[in-house]
């Protein structure tokens, strides 16, 4: 990256000439490092902290310059000081940053979609809080394709930044704060206050400690369904008569209070499990798909988030069991043939996994983690020969995915010449 970036400004060496930049926040083209070398390479100088003697101060446009308490950075507040007393100084967003020295230098993993999956890698998220934030509303896919939703590496790291502070004990009047004067220099930050409004309301995260849930908003504690806590396989274990609880069961069980007779729709026990799966609570999750299902016995989507939940308690034939429901009643739901590949590979019944992989792969043929994860399982049933060429699909269909490096590796292990090396 150094070398390519140096050979690029070599166009334009004098543009910061007479500049002393210093950078905050996250950047999305390089590293601060990297950056300071490039204003060197145009003709200024780049310092480490703010100063009178600062003359530009550039903000990162992947991650905020925000403090763990949700307050401006130190040298962003700093600026906003020395600007009100006229001091001459600018501060301007990255991308401005990149035009005044003629550099177009994009972070990849910053501009392409990627999958619940691959994000879960990239970002170290369980895959299921992912989906469960877009199931809240909180990210939203950019694209889907056979119910398989793929999200801007942004949208993500937004909401994680933001749910981070929260946890924290940030407020949402100090962050809507911090980011109006985020967006006072750099623009709108995308969905921002937005993400940040549905994190204050209903739909906001919630967090366990020893004692039990509660709002990081408000620190007050929420109801918990049984007066002493179960294990998971107690409460999975629940009986028929448990499921048929009464309504007004339903709506203590809910996260939040609903008026009396209201009727719990399959859409609130959807969104309480996926909150429940969020805090690590899996067994409620699991009991909130499952009255789910009873008011929609066909719902794909409550069979697959089931499946997911009862995955993560170790009950891989039930968890099965529940993907198979899923693509019974939506033949093309692509993420859920993957996992039933995945889970026929862990219970090794190997041809059952290929059959799944490769249904998956016939209805959206440059899914890459389709293929990946077929070479993989025909690696382990000792067939280098058909997995060398699953590998290979792999990589041209996602040449910067997480799962690179393996594929490399596998490729190199039998020999197998890399293109472009």
């Amino acid at each position: 990256m150094r070398s390519e970036l140096a050979a690029l400004s070599e166009h334009q060496p004098q543009a910061l000439t007479g500049e002393t930049v210093t950078f905050t926040g996250t950047l999305a083209s390089m590293t601060h490092e990297q950056a300071s070398a490039q204003v060197v390479a145009h003709g200024g100088q780049a310092v480490p902290h703010m100063s009178r003697q600062v003359t530009l101060l550039v903000v990162g446009e992947e991650g905020w310059p925000l403090e763990a308490d949700g307050r401006p950075s130190v040298k962003l507040q700093q600026a906003e000081a020395l600007i009100l007393e006229a001091h001459p100084l600018r501060i301007i967003s990255e991308s401005d940053w990149l035009q005044i020295i003629q550099l177009s230098v994009e972070n990849p993993e910053v501009k392409r979609l990627y999958t619940p999956a691959m994000l879960s890698q990239l970002l170290k998220l369980p895959v299921h809080l992912i989906r469960s934030w877009e199931r809240a509303g909180l990210i939203r896919a950019e694209k889907r394709v056979f119910r398989l939703p793929y999200f801007s590496y942004q949208e993500v790291t937004t909401a994680r930044r933001l749910s981070e502070l929260m946890q924290a004990g940030a407020t949402q009047q100090q962050l809507a704060r911090s980011l109006r004067l985020v967006q006072k220099y750099v623009g709108e930050p995308g969905r921002a206050f937005e993400q940040l409004e549905m994190l204050s309301d209903h739909r906001s995260l919630v967090v366990r400690d020893q004692k039990g849930y509660f709002d990081p908003q408000s620190r007050q504690r929420l109801f918990s369904f049984s007066a002493s806590p179960k294990t998971d396989e107690e409460q999975d274990g629940a009986t028929l008569a448990a499921e048929e609880e009464s309504d007004a069961e339903d709506h203590r069980f809910l996260r939040f209070e609903m008026p009396p007779n209201t009727a719990v729709s399959s859409t609130d026990w959807m969104v309480e499990g996926c909150r429940r799966a969020e805090v690590a609570d899996t067994s409620g999750a699991i009991r909130c798909f499952r009255r789910a299902l009873r008011a929609r016995p066909e719902d794909a989507e409550a069979h697959f988030y089931l499946a997911d939940s009862l995955y993560r308690l170790g009950k891989q034939e039930a968890s099965l069991e529940r993907y198979l429901c899923a693509i019974e009643h939506d033949p093309e739901y692509l993420e859920a043939w993957t996992q039933i590949g995945c889970l026929y590979a862990e219970l090794r019944k190997w041809s059952e996994a290929i059959e799944a992989f490769d249904a998956a792969i016939e209805i959206h043929p440059t899914f890459a983690e389709a293929h990946l994860h077929k070479a993989e399982t025909l690696y382990q049933m000792h067939q280098p020969e058909d997995a060398i060429r699953h590998w290979q699909l792999y990589l041209q269909n996602d040449d910067r995915g997480p799962w690179v490096e393996l594929a490399y590796q596998r490729l190199e292990q039998f020999g197998v010449p890399i293109s472009g090396e």
